[in-house]
Parts: structure tokens; sequence; C-alpha cells
């Protein structure tokens, strides 16, 4: 069994080169337990004890050139990475526009009014000649000029 050199605080798998998984390996095989220890040692992050007000001002100047080579080492990655994601909430975007168009655009089907029944007649279909007498009584107490029309015709 083979163990390579990976630490949980690695953002890329490929930051380690083949040629040092191969001598991890091999050195994990001869003497695991110094091995570990050298393992633990190299893989350290150095700045998980530094707090940067604490620095003095050599060692602020040395962090700072540190950080911004290593910024600058990771910029083209990041950038790529952004331009990315730019273009992936584009085109979310123009999907989304697209799916609100097609749905504005269709009109929804239209009922046939023939069959369309009015509130008082749903009413009695269900049994409840009551309700169906009271709406109508309602609408015929709204719309006045209406309710000698209401007999033989739906609203």
């Amino acid at each position: 069994m083979t163990m390579t050199l990976e630490r949980p605080t690695t953002i890329r798998s490929d930051i380690i080169q083949p040629e040092t998984r191969a001598a991890v390996d091999e050195l994990l095989l001869n003497d695991p337990g110094h091995a570990l220890l050298a393992l633990d040692r190299a893989t350290t992050d150095p700045s998980e004890g530094v707090r940067e007000w604490e620095l003095d001002a050599e060692g602020r100047r040395t962090w700072e050139a540190g950080y911004m080579v290593g910024f600058a080492a990771a910029a083209p990655t990041l950038m790529a990475e952004v331009l990315e994601l730019r273009a992936q909430l584009e085109q979310a975007n123009h999907d989304a526009d697209r799916y609100y168009a097609e749905m504005c655009r269709r009109p929804a089907p239209a009922e046939p009014t023939a069959s369309r029944e009015s509130f008082a007649e749903i009413s009695r279909a269900r049994g409840e000649e009551d309700r169906a007498a009271r709406h109508e009584a309602t609408i015929d107490r709204m719309f006045p000029h209406y309710a000698s029309q209401t007999e033989g015709c739906q609203l």
C-alpha cells in the first residue's frame, strides 16, 4: 500500500509533483516512523501561527512579499475560475430570460364559454340548493339591471 503526501489545507491535488510522491512513498516503505515526522514538518502551513499585527517591520515586509508572490502565482488560476463562473452566470441569466419570455409569450388556453357553469349551477350540482339561491339573490341585488335577463342565461 502506498501513501501520498496530502494535507487538508492543500487546495489543489496537483501541487505535489509525481517525483515527490514517489520519493515519499519510498521513504514510507523504508522508515515509516521518521518519514511521518518529516512529512508533518514539511507540510506544516507556515502561516498557521502567524499573526500579522505581531510582526516587526522586517517580518511584515517578508510576510507581505510572500503574500504578493503567492497571490501573483495564483492569480492566473483564480482569474480563469472567475471568468468560468462569470460565463456560467451569464448563461444562467440568458436561460432564465429565455424561459421567462417563453412563459410570457404563450397565452393561457381559452376556455369554451358554452360549457362554463355559473357558481349557482355548480352549487346545485353539489346539492347545495340554499347556497345557490343565496348566490343568485346576491347577484340580482348587486346587478338589478341583469336580474330579468339571467333567467335563461349564464353569467
